[in-house]
């Protein structure tokens, strides 16, 4: 199949109504304008060497302007373009001044930079010593451990006599050792005991709660409308199943569960027999069968296997 060329685009902007015939208005006006002024020129009292050129001139310019454009330009265009040439400059000099001015000369600006540079070093010169007295601030912390320090000594360096271990209490070798205090491993095992009976205590009743927490859809006030919740084997909510009724082999129904493990019909069912089926990955689903009478249905559970 040939390419088709698309028409080319016209300029609506500059568009002109064609009134006259056709001509447009500045056409008409240009023309209408030429002859008259022409006719003027030939009534006047010259000299016949002079009135017809002019009258000539004028007619033909009048008709040049309406009815000969030049590069997709009216002549008037370009007279107009000419006049302005001449009176607008068309060359540009540029000369280099040789006087600076006083602004140029300010060193405002080195030294801002310069003054900014200094204090930056100075920062960075006040914040290292500091950094040193920071890190001896935990000397704190033996201050809680205190009372051991009496019980310590003979476990970590046993070889050593008591007196060799009284002086050196000053250093800091002697205030990390109270850190890692042997005793705490114990009583991290004794907070330990109840934390794990307390969860052997809750995992002793694990349906009970459950059951009671499950978030089952309000009962619906139209008959033959089913809502229903569903659950995994253990009684937890899972949500995105694929509900699906049929009727007679054929689906009428379908809808997923939301994240509460609810799902909803909210147009009523005629009566009949309808078996509702349910579909999620990983699960299984036994099929129910459900007689529809024109009453009032509780909320139905559906249970993988």
């Amino acid at each position: 199949m040939a390419i088709q060329q698309h028409p080319l685009p016209q300029d609506i902007s500059s568009y002109r109504f064609r009134l006259i015939g056709d001509m447009t208005i500045k056409q008409f006006a240009s023309l209408g304008i030429s002859i008259v002024v022409a006719v003027i020129v030939y009534s006047l009292p010259l000299p016949f060497f002079f009135k017809y050129p002019l009258s000539f001139i004028f007619i033909v310019l009048g008709v040049g302007m309406a009815f000969v454009p030049v590069q997709g330009r009216s002549l008037d265009v370009w007279i107009l373009a000419f006049i302005r040439s001449i009176y607008s400059p068309t060359q540009y000099v540029w000369k280099r001044s040789k006087d600076i001015s006083e602004e140029m000369t300010l060193p405002t600006g080195p030294l801002v930079g310069t003054q900014a540079v200094s204090n930056a070093r100075i920062e960075l010169t006040t914040a290292s010593p500091n950094a040193p007295i920071v890190s001896i601030t935990p000397a704190s912390a033996p201050q809680a451990p205190t009372p051991s320090i009496s019980t310590e000594p003979p476990l970590v360096a046993p070889s050593t006599s008591p007196v060799s271990i009284t002086p050196p209490p000053v250093s800091p070798v002697q205030t990390e050792q109270p850190l890692s205090v042997p005793s705490s491993h114990p009583i991290s095992d004794s907070t330990l005991n109840p934390t794990a009976t307390a969860t052997t205590t809750s995992l002793s009743a694990p349906t009970t709660p459950q059951v009671a927490q499950l978030p089952i859809p309000f009962t619906p006030t139209t008959p033959n409308t089913l809502v229903g919740l569903t659950l995994t084997p253990e009684g937890k909510i899972l949500d995105g199943v694929l509900v699906e009724i049929q009727h007679n082999g054929l689906t009428s129904r379908a809808t997923k569960s939301n994240k509460l493990g609810q799902f909803m019909f909210a147009r009523p069912l005629e009566n009949g027999l309808y078996q509702i089926l349910a579909e999620k990955e990983d699960y299984t689903f036994s099929p129910y069968s459900l007689d529809l009478t024109g009453e009032i249905i509780r909320p139905l559970k559906v249970q993988a296997i």
